[in-house]
């Protein structure tokens, strides 16, 4: 069989496993490889210590035998509104507090075509005047890792049936290499300027996966940058972690800081984090390609000017793609009420709720024990953050708030025997109590 056509099948198997995206990428992306080590030595990694592996920098040090990446994408998309969407309805229905994604003054571009006023009913009741917290869309559902896993290990099997005694690897999101940029060279989507990539006709809402194979697979082109002039990730962190078109410093970004940060947060990106608890989509959110709509992608703002990006938006009817797969559907958790001197050590009460993640109470999220945590986070990346991020996360949103009705909430975190939550629990305080002030 010949290269191309090995290649051809090979994509047809991923199609088969369940993929939605599929391309073949060469070993030599070393200029993008070399950009990811620079990056790190910037020190726009950081504490993301992993991320100097030297085996990073050629897959062969993983697999000597290598001579091909095959790439996957997986949507996980659902169809329910952005944050920045929940943000602006909030602002339009006079619910101050429902809900601040974006945080501090708002630097999102010209909005979209808006929604009917008043309270939204989302499948956590009536909106009311509970402030809202924000989970990023990719953890409304089951842990990614384990769901790739299992359609990657399909289509190795299946690649190992081509060609018996072909050598293979297979990672998600795990392992020493740059998904991403072997991702680009195999033509599933380009790098944006928010380093997320971005595929033409499905957005940029999908999870990567990669298997290094021995075989010599023909590769697919890298596709066009389809960005052009626009900037609305630019414009839109409210923490300013995009410093430059496709440049990300992760020290300011708030996903970074909600997750992967295990220390005190800087006091100066705080207020920008809005409710957000855990990552952050808003530089996804305004994304062009990531609209609903063709009448929402088209030349929103004045900013895409390119002929030929013009053309493609305005032009082609599309919609982002979204999934409807259980697994990626925000979970539904029962939460029980706690009483007690602590967030962690509280007495359960009779009374308990379920709650989705999809833009839960903030109120009820600070309801869960360590226990609580660890038993419903299971199967969920959130628990990467750990129990004692996830209090610091919580504290910063509720300062964020307004919501003076936290105040006894936190004034129990300052007693926490973990310094940074203390920390972070009086910084939310003491907010709450000078907006009341002025």
């Amino acid at each position: 069989m010949s290269e191309m056509r090995l290649s051809a099948t090979v994509k047809q198997r991923a199609r088969e496993a369940g993929f939605d995206l599929a391309g073949v990428a060469p070993l030599a992306v070393w200029k993008d490889l070399e950009f990811a080590r620079s990056w790190v030595e910037r020190g726009l990694g950081g504490e993301m210590r992993y991320l100097q592996n030297p085996k990073r920098d050629d897959p062969r040090h993983l697999l000597p035998s290598a001579k091909s990446v095959v790439c996957v994408g997986l949507v996980y998309n659902t169809p329910l509104p952005y944050s920045t969407e929940e943000r602006q309805e909030s602002e339009e229905s006079g619910l101050r507090f429902r809900h601040s994604g974006l945080g501090g003054p708002s630097r999102a571009p010209d909005p979209e075509p808006r929604a009917p006023k008043g309270p939204r009913t989302t499948d956590n009741g009536q909106a009311g005047d509970s402030p809202r917290a924000w989970i990023s869309r990719y953890a409304w559902g089951r842990d990614y890792h384990a769901i790739l896993r299992v359609k990657l290990e399909q289509l190795r099997a299946a690649i190992e049936a081509l060609a018996p005694g072909v050598q293979t690897r297979v990672y998600v999101d795990t392992g020493p290499i740059v998904e991403r940029a072997f991702a680009r060279f195999s033509g599933i989507g380009w790098m944006g300027k928010n380093t997320c990539l971005i595929n033409e006709q499905k957005g940029s809402w999908f999870f990567i996966g990669v298997i290094l194979t021995s075989l010599e697979l023909d590769p697919d082109l890298p596709a066009p940058d389809r960005c052009g002039s626009c900037t609305r990730c630019l414009e839109a962190c409210p923490t300013g972690a995009l410093v430059e078109p496709y440049v990300m410093d992760a020290t300011r970004c708030i996903s970074y800081l909600t997750i992967e940060l295990k220390g005190s947060i800087p006091a100066q990106f705080r207020e920008g984090m809005g409710t957000n608890v855990f990552g952050c989509d808003i530089c996804q959110d305004v994304c062009p390609w990531n609209a609903k709509n063709s009448h929402q992608v088209s030349v929103a703002g004045g900013r895409l000017q390119d002929s030929d990006q013009l053309s493609a938006l305005s032009h082609q009817p599309r919609r982002v793609a979204t999934t409807e797969s259980p697994e990626f559907q925000p979970m539904r958790v029962q939460i029980s009420r706690t009483e007690g001197a602590t967030p962690d050590s509280g007495r359960r009460t009779p009374d308990s709720r379920t709650v989705s993640l999809y833009n839960p109470p903030l109120e009820a999220l600070a309801s869960l024990r360590e226990d609580d945590f660890q038993r419903l986070f299971a199967h969920s990346p959130i628990k990467r953050a750990k129990y004692r991020g996830w209090l610091r996360n919580l504290c910063v949103a509720m300062g964020n708030t307004g919501d003076r009705r936290f105040l006894p909430w936190l004034e129990r975190a300052c007693a926490h025997d973990d310094t940074v939550v203390c920390e972070h629990a009086a910084w939310a305080a003491a907010r709450l109590t000078s907006q009341a002030i002025r």
